[in-house]
């Protein structure tokens, strides 16, 4: 099972080397950017699967297998369902933060920032920018960038970080003698 905990680690490993590699966005940046870390975090989640679902039936006995699938199952969705409200609820503060921070240097937002952060926050963004003057628009829309950039890098540092150390938990804590063995069949 030695297999199964190196294949865990090395996949925690690329998936968090490519959510590094996809951070460092800017406002500027395009789709492009993403592309090699997306590459390579697929590459880590497509070696992360298996051993992780082998290693929760293999610690017990196989009268217990269905059991075991069954609790992994369980705590991937409250795993994923807990990771996009945590990485959610930092997006959206890291998107505000960087609005307030930000907005005094585009004219005319300066006692506005609140509001053009819930607007982009709820997506409702179209509707504030049709109100503003055309000069305005494309100093907002390029904050706007920067702020969902702003975000984004955050989440991914985050996400990387929790990546690599689950890989390193798994590492330190998944041992050969905790697999159930099975009698070979006479």
């Amino acid at each position: 099972m030695r297999r199964a905990t190196g294949l865990f680690l090395k996949g925690s490993l690329l998936v968090g080397v490519g959510l590094l590699l996809m951070g460092g966005l800017t406002a500027a940046s395009g789709w492009t950017h993403l592309l090699a870390g997306l590459v390579i975090s697929g590459v880590g989640v497509g070696l992360v699967n298996p051993p992780l679902a082998s290693t929760a039936v293999g610690v017990v006995p196989p009268h217990q297998a269905g059991m075991a699938s069954g609790i992994n199952s369980t705590f991937r969705q409250v795993g994923i369902a807990t990771g996009i409200a945590l990485l959610g609820t930092l997006f959206s503060s890291q998107i505000r933060d960087y609005v307030r921070g930000h907005a005094a240097s585009v004219p005319g937002l300066a006692g506005h920032a609140s509001q053009l952060s819930a607007a982009i926050q709820s997506g409702s963004l179209g509707a504030v920018l049709r109100r503003l003057p055309p000069p305005a628009r494309g100093a907002v829309e390029h904050l706007t960038r920067g702020a969902f950039a702003s975000g984004l890098n955050t989440i991914l540092i985050v996400a990387a970080c929790i990546a690599l150390a689950g890989g390193l938990i798994a590492l330190a804590t998944i041992r050969s003698r905790d697999f159930a063995r099975t009698q070979p069949r006479a």
